[in-house]
């Protein structure tokens, strides 16, 4: 089938500057304000908003625990005692990570004394030597999101979603003030 409308460069045939405008107009970059980002001469735009039309990979923060060994913590127990970080109980030591500040047990060494642990992590061959050696980890209860939380308000939606359309309303009205100035 033969198409009955004519090309742009067929249109404009005959004609000199093909409806651009006088020539010395449509020569080089000059016309158009250079090529690329010319012209930005003594700005420091690139210094203070950096390089734009790109937009840098977002690393996740890394989170460290602080972690010790089995032999470390069996060195660390009279020091423990004496200072009030772990408290014995019957035959057994109660350390609480919260007041020794690690958060994880690791399980190089061996213990010999009763150790219960408590709010604290442990390695699956750090738990299996404690429990060798008479002793427990209390691991804090996971939480669970929505456990401990409000009921679901309107829609089944729970008090997060209302509290950040509460903000959401709040800028709102902020910005109505604004308008009025």
């Amino acid at each position: 089938m033969v198409v009955r409308r004519r090309r742009k460069k067929n249109k404009v045939r005959g004609n000199r500057t093909h409806g651009k405008g006088d020539t010395k107009n449509r020569r080089g970059a000059g016309s158009r304000g250079g090529r690329g980002r010319a012209g930005s001469h003594k700005h420091k735009f690139t210094k203070y908003y950096g390089e734009f039309g790109t937009e840098k990979k977002k690393l996740r923060e890394k989170t460290t625990v602080n972690a010790i060994n089995l032999d470390q913590l069996q060195q660390q127990l009279p020091k423990m005692l004496a200072e009030k970080k772990a408290v014995k109980e019957g035959n057994s030591i109660v350390i609480d990570g919260n007041k020794i500040g690690f958060g994880k047990i690791l399980s190089m060494g061996n213990l010999k004394e009763k150790l219960v642990a408590r709010n604290i992590r442990a390695s699956k061959k750090a738990m299996e030597k404690i429990e060798k050696a008479g002793g427990k980890v209390e691991q804090p209860a996971a939480e669970t999101p929505g456990e401990d939380s409000e009921v679901a308000g309107e829609n089944g939606e729970g008090p997060e979603k209302e509290s950040a359309k509460e903000e959401k309303g709040k800028e709102t009205e902020k910005k109505g003030k604004r308008g009025t100035d």
